[in-house]
């Protein structure tokens, strides 16, 4: 049966149609990907559009275009810092801390260029083909903000506050003991509970938000620190009675402290100084003893009479064979939590008057052993620096740190810690003082010349062909580590310069200094690995800011401290290759970006109650 011509017609007029919307459809598809195979290929290697870091636009730029634009903008925020606000008290801390020593000098900020631009150039350029659609979309709608990467010494950041805004700060205080003295008698004490105080503090977390926000743009506004009320845990309306508690309390006590047949009678006075006022878990109020000062009193007092530091053994070369120069020796130290928590228990509560202290042990984690057959046998790498040009507490300081490295054994498959293996850096083990910026103080630290250490002591293991696993180079150029780009900086507890021992055999560490050269030996078994090393490639010099003068009330008014000349920014790098015996080669590309540095002065000014800490740059 045939169907009616006028339906054939109607078909035929669909089948139309249909064809010329496909048609249609293939057409704009076509050119849809035609003006994306365009928009790529215009694109190719370029940012896309409307791609921003904050208020900097990015679009069309190569990577290369993109790093220098943000990098000119750090630097610009690393010389000029960020203002931190509070009523008409200014500080301003910069990325980095100042110093007049450059080992000290101490990056509290650290921008992450490398990893910034790669996101940005990523963006819409990745591998997956829907991603790229989507974000490309996302571009077409709007203008899309790239946060900027970056690292916060968060600690470190908030202790320059604290220490710079403290005189501003008013903290609320408990009710406590007051102890009163009678004049004609000092040894009848009695007790007073003194009223607790409603102060405020600053919130520093909140500053340190906003901060990383701002930083996520690249914005250097000013910070304004916020005051919190600060209200007293414990009230004297609450203590009603401990006065006289304390009194006669104190009218019964004997103390002494005792190790062994070595005793310490405590003063009555001292004693006294000691108690106070503690809320307990349950919520009462009673008297206690104050862990803070029973800490300082152990620590001046009694901690030097006992406290002995671990000594490992240590060795040296003596006529091509290893000979012992120092015995090991396990350490011993107060354990001040149970010795406290002791005298809480048996003394306040126990009414005992002798207290024995809590000693904790510390084994020497290298015995006195015949290293002879060990492996010492040969010097398997060398490391040297020179530090011409070094004031006299520098050197001083290279020298105690050159001797702590001097003798040490590093076992094999063990990683090896320049910080811990210099110890305590104080006065105590021999260092002197330099003087750091914080914000607009100068506070003294030891450790000035360390980094001397850290930088010969990352050339021997370069040399020895040992695997690098945590390496950070100075802040900025420094002409005591020349060749640029071959440094390693060291600070107590962080950065430190780590490496891995994995020859097989022990390793023995030579220290020797020669003038003003510092040599570091490291004697094991060569194993037959070859190391090569290119020299270093300097790129993207960068100019300094004209110097800059910060006032503070550290100085005598007048006075002026200024660091060490300014220094050109730089990128470096060099290539490192280690051969093995069986023919495995790793290959490894060390990078080091150094910051622009001006020269930082200050300058002392009159201290008033409303001063302002400035920054004055100058023609």
């Amino acid at each position: 049966m045939k169907l009616p011509l006028a339906i054939n017609k109607d078909n035929k007029k669909k089948l139309s149609i249909i064809l010329i919307w496909l048609a249609v459809f293939f057409i704009v598809v076509i050119l849809i990907g035609a003006g994306i195979f365009a928009f790529e290929k215009y694109y190719q290697g370029k940012i896309y559009p409307r791609i921003m870091v904050g208020s900097i636009n990015l679009s069309g730029k190569t990577e290369a275009e993109a790093k220098k634009i943000l990098e000119d903008k750090i630097n610009n925020l690393n010389q000029t810092g960020i203002n931190f606000v509070y009523g008409d008290k200014k500080v301003n801390i910069t990325p980095v801390i100042s110093t007049f020593e450059a080992d000290l000098s101490l990056p509290i900020i650290s921008f992450n260029t490398d990893d910034t631009v790669e996101t940005i150039s990523a963006y819409g350029h990745g591998q997956n083909l829907w991603k790229n659609f989507y974000n490309q979309s996302r571009l077409a709608i709007s203008s899309q903000k790239i946060p900027f990467s970056f690292e916060i010494s968060e600690d470190q950041l908030k202790k320059i506050l604290a220490d710079n805004f403290k005189t501003v700060e008013e903290p609320g205080n408990n009710a406590e003991l007051e102890v009163i003295t009678s004049p004609n008698n000092s040894s009848d004490i009695s007790f007073k509970i003194k009223e607790e105080k409603v102060g405020f503090i600053f919130d520093y977390d909140q500053a340190l938000q906003d901060l990383k926000n701002n930083l996520k743009n690249l914005d250097n506004s000013d910070i304004k620190i916020k005051a919190l009320s600060d209200y007293p845990a414990i009230k004297k309306d609450e203590c009603s009675g401990l006065d006289a508690k304390a009194k006669e309390f104190l009218d019964k006590a004997s103390l002494t402290l005792t190790l062994g047949d070595k005793k310490w009678p405590i003063e009555k006075k001292i004693v006294a100084d000691w108690l106070s006022i503690a809320r307990e878990n349950n919520g009462q109020i009673s008297l206690s003893l104050n862990d803070e000062k029973i800490k300082s009193f152990l620590a001046e007092k009694i901690s030097p009479e006992v406290e002995i530091i671990p000594q490992n053994a240590r060795f040296e070369i003596k006529d091509g064979r290893v000979i012992e120069f120092s015995s090991s020796q396990d350490g011993q130290k107060i354990n001040e939590m149970e010795t406290i928590a002791k005298l809480k228990t048996d003394f306040l509560l126990g009414n005992n008057s002798s207290i024995e202290l809590v000693m904790e042990t510390f084994k020497s984690e290298v015995k006195n052993e015949n290293v002879n057959n060990l492996g010492v046998k040969e010097i398997i790498g060398t490391g040297h620096s020179n530090f011409s040009g070094s004031p006299k507490n520098r050197i001083h300081n290279i020298q105690i740190g050159a001797a702590a490295m001097n003798g040490i054994l590093i076992a094999p498959g063990e990683e090896f810690s320049t910080i811990k293996t210099l110890g305590e850096i104080s006065e105590k083990t021999g260092y002197l003082q330099e003087l750091v910026i914080k914000g607009n103080k100068t506070i003294p630290e030891f450790g000035g010349g360390l980094c001397q250490v850290g930088t010969t002591m990352f050339r021997v293991a370069l040399a020895s062909g040992l695997p690098i696993t945590e390496r950070q180079n100075h802040s900025y150029r420094v002409s005591y580590y020349e060749p640029v780009g071959t440094d390693a900086t060291i600070y107590d507890p962080q950065p430190d310069l780590r490496f891995i021992n994995d020859s097989g055999y022990y390793i023995l560490i030579q220290s020797r200094i020669d003038g003003n050269d510092l040599y570091f030996d490291f004697w094991g078994t060569d194993d037959g690995r070859v190391v090569e090393q290119t020299d270093p490639v300097i790129s993207n010099i960068v100019t300094p800011a004209p110097a800059k003068i910060v006032e503070t009330t550290d100085l005598k008014p007048g006075e002026k401290k200024c660091t060490e000349h300014a220094h050109n920014g730089a990128d470096v790098s060099f290539n490192y290759k280690v051969i093995y015996p069986n023919g495995e080669i790793k290959e490894r590309l060390f990078k080091s970006h150094y910051v622009p540095w001006q020269e930082v002065c200050l300058i002392g000014v009159k201290a008033t109650s409303t001063a302002t800490s400035t920054a004055i740059v100058l023609p």
